[in-house]
């Protein structure tokens, strides 16, 4: 600070000198106009406190809220990834997300779109687990997986558009519903198919194996 203060006294003592105080006197910096132009102030993203503004379109590892909110709104979203657990999935989803736990997508890299498309991953909390996960995709082949920065919990606490899971009819569990099974195993439905002929479950089990039965597996 004390250096500062001397090179702008020398620098005032300087300017007297030469009789340029007026000629070097701090100007107001003009605002950039294109003529005829104008703006709609309530289209730009207000920023806020917190890190979901920033990082931009551009970062290597994560993608901010802003910027994947307008994406998913303008319909050019990359592929959505839900890794958390399947009952907190009754709380609504970002829209359009594959719903995939962290500890199945390692096994299921069959799921996911091809390596040459955008892919962001998001668990409750933008913590280390959806990193961690990105992370690991990228060195799969998936160089354009992201972390959502914040998670879950950032995009919901700035309503920003979610979507949630519909109750199926005729079924007797629906997607995030613990079930146990007459086999005594217990896990969360993740996904349910009804047909004309049966409804069947794809149950996401304790032990981190997805099985798939029907009505007269679910335990009462």
């Amino acid at each position: 600070m004390f250096r500062d203060r001397l090179k702008n006294a020398v620098r005032k003592a300087a300017l007297r000198a030469l009789k340029m105080e007026k000629e070097a006197a701090d100007r107001t910096p003009r605002e950039k106009v294109i003529p005829g132009a104008t703006v709609d102030l309530s289209k730009i993203p207000k920023l806020v406190d917190g890190d979901g503004d920033t990082p931009g379109p551009n970062h290597k590892t994560r993608i901010g809220r802003t910027w994947l909110s307008a994406q998913v709104t303008s319909g050019v979203s990359p592929v959505l990834i839900d890794i958390r657990e399947p009952t907190e999935w009754t709380g609504g989803i970002l829209p359009g997300a594959h719903l995939l736990p962290a500890q199945q997508l390692r096994d299921r890299l069959d799921l996911l779109p091809p390596k040459a498309m955008r892919v962001t991953v998001y668990d409750s909390d933008g913590g280390a687990e959806s990193d961690t996960l990105a992370d690991w995709l990228r060195e799969q082949g998936w160089s354009m997986a992201r972390q959502l920065q914040g998670g879950w919990a950032e995009w919901l606490e700035h309503g920003e558009p979610i979507s949630q899971l519909n109750p199926i009819e005729g079924a007797r569990a629906q997607v995030g519903t613990p079930v146990s099974l007459v086999s005594g195993d217990r896990g969360v439905v993740q996904g349910v198919d009804v047909s004309e002929e049966k409804t069947t479950y794809l149950v996401l089990q304790e032990d981190g194996s997805v099985t798939s039965c029907s009505e007269e597996d679910l335990a009462e």
